[in-house]
């Protein structure tokens, strides 16, 4: 009977993980039990073994199945997507700077060697003084900032010359887009930069109406940009298991760790004891198709910095 109970006990943990990725999030627990879905979903092989070496074999095929349920939807994360072979690499960098604390020497010593483009969240304005003191402007030349106190401000550098930028209005906390012109490539490439409200521990009213209107925000982008690439990146404080998240990888939109094949990349909190657990920072892409995704430490903030090399098409 012991082992009955723990096996119908980790079944129904691995069923709830299953059921809230396809549910709306409408309070904090929900949202809580949607953070921790990926870890209950190891309950399901759990339950298999308990199952089994109890011989309760009826569920213990149950517990099979969810297995392979929760197998299948994982995989196509790991999966990598071959990239149009006639592209070039744009190597872009999105960071939350943790109310622009995260250090400028640092950030800008990560950059240099691993980014064409660098995303920034939470960039103040004493964070700007900070990155032009340590001389983010001699290999970032170019950049549209909307520098602001506290966590809302974003930004934008670029090696490649920006050729049109805007603030987009509207959300708790600032975006920018803008395109740059790369070489080789025939369409200039659009950039968002992109900071959702929190869902947590405040009030997540802020974060629903953020990703309702996201998806029409993205959609502009899409049709301003025609053929060119658009590239999207940022701290989106959802995860892949969020329902709301994966909506928005529609009109051609991809995540850049499922092109990659690179799973899941835990980017937050950074700056604890143990290792990031949630991976809320992601590069969306459009027109191009990301080949890596890795994550760095950079001193100072709670987010890792989200590294990722996409082929942009030349045509």
């Amino acid at each position: 009977m012991i082992t009955a109970g723990l096996g119908v006990l980790l079944l129904l943990a691995a069923t709830a993980a299953l059921a809230v990725r396809y549910a709306p999030i409408p309070g904090h627990r929900t949202l809580y039990l949607v953070i921790a879905s990926p870890y209950l979903m190891l309950a399901a092989p759990a339950a298999i073994v308990v199952l089994a070496w109890g011989r309760r074999w009826p569920l213990a095929g149950l517990a099979c199945l969810l297995t392979a349920v929760l197998v299948a939807i994982q995989v196509p994360w790991f999966v990598r997507v071959t990239p149009d072979p006639s592209s070039v690499g744009v190597r872009v960098m999105t960071l939350n700077m943790l109310y622009g604390e995260a250090d400028p020497a640092d950030m800008v010593r990560v950059a240099e060697g691993s980014a064409d483009i660098l995303l920034a969240q939470e960039l103040t304005p004493e964070a700007v003084q900070g990155l032009s003191a340590a001389g983010i402007q001699k290999e970032f030349p170019y950049r549209a900032l909307d520098a602001r106190p506290s966590s809302a401000g974003v930004g934008i550098y670029s090696r490649y010359p920006i050729t049109y930028s805007t603030r987009i209005p509207g959300y708790m906390l600032a975006m920018v887009n803008a395109r740059v012109r790369i070489p080789r490539i025939t369409h200039d490439v659009s950039l968002l930069s992109v900071h959702l409200d929190a869902p947590w521990p405040r009030a997540i009213d802020g974060w629903h109406r953020d990703l309702a209107k996201l998806p029409s925000t993205v959609s502009e982008v899409a049709a301003q940009a025609g053929e060119g690439a658009v590239l999207i990146g940022g701290d989106f404080n959802s995860t892949i298991d969020m329902l709301p998240f994966r909506q928005l990888l529609a009109n051609g939109y991809q995540d850049a760790a499922r092109q990659a094949g690179s799973g899941r990349n835990f980017t937050y909190p950074a700056n604890k004891r143990y290792p990031p657990v949630l991976g809320i920072d992601h590069v969306l892409t459009r027109n191009a198709t990301a080949v890596s995704t890795e994550t760095v430490e950079v001193k100072g903030t709670d987010h890792r910095a989200l590294l990722t090399t996409i082929m942009v098409p030349t045509g």
